[in-house]
């Protein structure tokens, strides 16, 4: 078997391939220069990186700032009403919101007891440009001007329930004196109470638990009056002093 030999190259080929390397390898100048810029290039790479994150802060903080805030519950979507603290109160009966639907005397009196629960002002206030906010037309009196006037809700519906307390003793006492008339505008004013009232309670959707009523008329029978239980309520009394401080007028009445 011949021996294993090693190709021999001829001086052309090596000669050749040495002249190529030799090309491709890059010449000392041109490597210095190459080293400078990648130099420079790897020093602005943190403050690079750097503002590129921080841009991407910028960034997320704006998409937080447009969304819109939470909103408390009941609450004025336009923050042109603060927020009120709450508190926890126990529901109990109260014989000043009715009468004993036989005496004017009764009558005037609990009249008054809910008269005494609206703020000076009747919980009106004027709002300036409303129309750069969400919000229904403004109403106005001719004793408020050109002033564009709004009211607070919760007087609104202490208002019907005033109406309504009213209404069932003036019906109570014709009855009595049968006096069958009916005054049709009253009727039509319950009508619109009932509805407003109704939104306004499944609105709020007071969640707290109710209990066996403790009155005598409930006793050996399962039922609840209400009484008894804990409710996370608002506080009212912020509420009024707040919207005295805005009133328009001095009067506890409807402005209309």
């Amino acid at each position: 078997m011949a021996p294993a030999r090693y190709a021999k190259l001829d001086d052309a080929s090596f000669d050749d391939e040495s002249l190529e390397q030799q090309h491709q390898r890059p010449k000392p100048g041109c490597a210095t220069a190459c080293t400078r810029i990648l130099s420079k290039i790897d020093f602005l790479r943190w403050p690079a990186v750097f503002m590129l994150l921080f841009g991407i802060l910028i960034c997320e903080l704006s998409v937080l700032h447009r969304q819109p805030p939470s909103l408390q519950l009941s609450g004025e979507i336009n923050d042109l009403v603060p927020n009120f603290s709450t508190e926890q109160k126990i529901f109990r009966a109260d014989d000043r919101y009715a009468s004993d639907h036989k005496t004017p005397s009764s009558i005037n009196a609990t009249k008054q007891s809910w008269i005494d629960l609206m703020p000076q002002g009747g919980g009106f206030l004027a709002v300036s440009s409303p129309t750069s906010h969400t919000l229904p037309p403004p109403m106005h009196f001719p004793q408020t001007g050109s002033s564009d006037i709004y009211a607070l809700a919760v007087f609104h519906q202490l208002h019907c329930l005033m109406h309504i307390s009213a209404f069932m003793d003036t019906l109570v006492m014709k009855l009595r004196n049968r006096d069958f008339a009916l005054n049709e505008g009253e009727i039509g004013h319950n009508d619109h109470c009932f509805n407003y009232l109704r939104n306004a309670l499944m609105c709020c959707g007071d969640t707290a638990l109710e209990g066996q009523a403790q009155a005598e008329m409930f006793h050996g029978v399962a039922g609840t009056d209400g009484t008894g239980g804990m409710h996370v309520c608002r506080n009212y009394d912020q509420i009024v002093g707040w919207a005295e401080k805005m009133r328009v007028t001095d009067g506890k009445e409807n402005l209309g």
